[in-house]
């Protein structure tokens, strides 16, 4: 087989629909690849999310519970609310709506399958090309890591929580690189998990054949305790607490990260300029000492919810505040003195003189506010130790045997959290009350790092509300309800027109806003 490197993008588009002859060989554009280096180099750019790829969660904040709306300041010129109310307030048509409110093509459907099939076209060459076992397994392992990674991000979008219903609608399986001869259609849930759960083992047995040495490294590439952390929480979005337990701790265990401690994080630094600034907690950099693989564009994690930031509205003069802020139900779950407090929430000042907490200080790398002058060539986010210890201790709660290596392990984490002075280890007189305090240190700890969405979905889908300003003195309120529809997002009209095969979520009718 011979694939055209340079027609990737555009097969993914079109890998759901009939033949083409988009594979045929041509003479400018052909890659054929010989050994491991051409293929580590065929994965790199075609089946990472890099730092300059968008569009794979750059609505999904706006749908959760820590984030609100903020204070409402006259927008600029030519604003259409509509880029935000569409996701904020899950409406059904949000796509379209995104679009024709000047968002521009926006579908995380489509860009996980472009990276999806450039790991496709890896595995399907690595039979062939010649090289070392060892060259050829470092290959296999970051393949099928990252389609595992990949599906099961495209599952939990699109489809329904694996605890509520894993024979409903999951996403199409695409495992070749080639044109299918038909058009494939929805696999169930459960049958996406199964596929995930084969990759990420196939992706492990790769990596233990290796050296201990080739494991892991900081190089921006997948790694034996990034396949063992997402096997660790694919077990957990699937309540099999044992083996989410067993492979938290393999990460745990693994001695080449450590938890920061907030409290070695110096308060103030100085910047560029020589000027002292706040300093804050950054995770997605080799840095830190908990970062096992970062990834991601950093305009994909802020770029809506930082709209309007330092910017003058033309008409009014004034300095633009954020349009949106972390939600006051996320910070009243933390206690004043927890460190957290300070490292992970920016609280910026506003045009009026007050101040806003804006909690996107875990992308930063540059200025006061946390984010970066230049976000070129910054990562916008990781997977990190942190969770690995709340996978266990939840795992652990959940199972119910040994409550107090749960609270351990909690305890473990939150030391790292506060003062030595403040800081006393939490008891727990029930199950039930160690699990809701698991819970809240979650929400706490990983705040908008793209995990809330899916954990309020396999905590039952609870209902909730976000409010949106019309205008100083008018604000509509929208509800989603528990169980609600739209905990699965809808497959962009775009992707159904393509395939006559692939069937809509049941959706519900216009949201609209109520009185409360």
């Amino acid at each position: 087989m011979k694939f055209r490197h340079s027609f990737l993008a555009a097969i993914a588009a079109l890998s759901m629909t009939a033949c083409g002859d988009f594979l045929e060989p041509d003479s400018e554009s052909e890659f054929v690849p010989e050994d491991a280096v051409s293929l580590n180099e065929l994965l790199l750019g075609e089946a990472y999310i890099r730092n300059d790829m968008k569009g794979f969660n750059i609505f999904l904040g706006l749908l959760e519970d820590d984030i609100e709306a903020a204070p409402y300041q006259t927008p600029n010129s030519g604003f259409d609310g509509n880029l935000y109310i569409a996701g904020y307030t899950w409406q059904p048509d949000m796509f379209e709506m995104m679009e024709e409110a000047g968002a521009g093509h926006i579908n995380l459907y489509e860009s996980y399958y472009e990276v999806i099939l450039g790991a496709n076209a890896v595995i399907d060459y690595l039979p062939d090309v010649n090289d070392t076992p060892d060259n050829k397994n470092k290959v296999k392992a970051q393949a099928y890591a990252l389609r595992g990674f990949y599906y099961l991000n495209l599952v939990n979008i699109f489809g329904q929580p694996y605890n509520s219903n894993p024979e409903s609608l999951g996403v199409p399986l695409k495992l070749n690189s080639g044109i299918e001869d038909g058009y494939l259609d929805r696999k169930s849930v459960k049958e996406v998990y199964e596929q995930i759960l084969s990759d990420l083992h196939t992706a492990e047995e790769a990596y233990l054949s290796l050296p201990e040495s080739e494991q892991w490294d900081d190089d921006y590439r997948t790694s034996l305790p990034m396949v063992q952390l997402i096997l660790s929480r694919t077990y957990l979005y699937m309540e099999n607490w044992s083996k989410a337990a067993e492979y938290a701790k393999k990460v745990m265990d693994n001695k080449n990260f450590r938890l920061v401690d907030l409290n070695e994080i110096p308060y103030y630094r100085n910047d560029d300029e020589g000027n002292e600034v706040r300093n804050y907690a950054v995770f997605p950099t080799y840095s830190s000492s908990e970062t096992i693989w970062p990834y991601g564009n950093i305009d994909d994690m802020f770029e809506w919810t930082y709209e309007g930031m330092n910017s003058i509205n033309a008409s009014t003069n004034q300095k633009m505040h954020a349009y949106f802020q972390a939600s006051e139900e996320l910070l009243n779950t933390y206690v004043d003195w927890d460190l957290r407090l300070l490292y992970y929430i920016v609280n910026i000042e506003t045009g009026s003189g007050n101040e806003m907490p804006m909690a996107y200080a875990k992308i930063n790398t540059g200025t006061q506010y946390g984010l970066p002058q230049n976000a070129t060539g910054v990562f916008g986010r990781c997977l990190r130790l942190s969770e690995a210890y709340l996978n266990y201790a939840e795992a652990l709660a959940m199972i119910g045997n040994d409550l107090d290596a749960a609270a351990e392990t909690l305890n473990d984490l939150r030391e790292k959290r506060f003062n030595p002075e403040d800081y006393e280890d939490e008891t727990f007189a029930t199950q039930e009350e160690l699990i809701e305090f698991i819970r809240d240190e979650r929400r706490r700890e990983l705040c908008f790092e793209g995990h809330r969405w899916f954990d309020l979905r396999r905590w039952g889908m609870p209902s909730f509300t976000h409010k949106w300003y019309n205008d100083e003195e008018t604000a509509n309120v929208y509800r989603l309800e528990e169980g609600d529809l739209m905990y699965a997002v809808p497959i962009p009209d775009e992707a159904l027109n393509m395939n006559p095969k692939l069937v809509q979520n049941e959706l519900p009718g216009k949201r609209t806003y109520i009185v409360e």
